[in-house]
């Protein structure tokens, strides 16, 4: 059911529900309400697999036109230099106030203030 005629009978599916729904809906008529919810309930899953197969499907024009659009866009980039290594930044000074702590630790907050060590008696 996914030849050619499915799109246009999704589409019909999908305005009969809505209006069928909407007429049963103004007219507190409640199983016309339920058909036309069933109706585009039926007609979504139709529409979402038909758009996914339109978006999976690529012509050779199409592969074409990307593989030349990113081709003009790579001499674009060397042409203005981007694809150029940029230049590392260079070391500042650090102070080292404190020792660092065991292992890969580091102390946000180095502690100027030194603590009394205490010893055995």
């Amino acid at each position: 059911m996914t030849h050619r005629y499915m799109p246009v009978f999704a589409f019909t599916l999908l305005a009969v529900g809505l209006s069928a729904g909407a007429v049963g809906l103004l007219g507190n008529n409640d199983d016309l309400f339920g058909t036309g919810l069933f109706v585009v309930l039926t007609a979504v899953p139709l529409t979402i697999i038909r758009t996914v197969q339109n978006s999976q499907r690529a012509t050779d024009d199409q592969l074409a036109d990307a593989d030349r659009a990113g081709y003009n866009r790579a001499l674009d980039h060397v042409a203005r230099g981007l694809l150029d290594a940029p230049t590392p930044p260079e070391p500042g000074n650090r102070e080292d106030r404190t020792e660092q702590g065991a292992g890969n630790v580091i102390t946000l907050r180095p502690n100027l203030v030194r603590r009394v060590e205490r010893k055995a008696q």
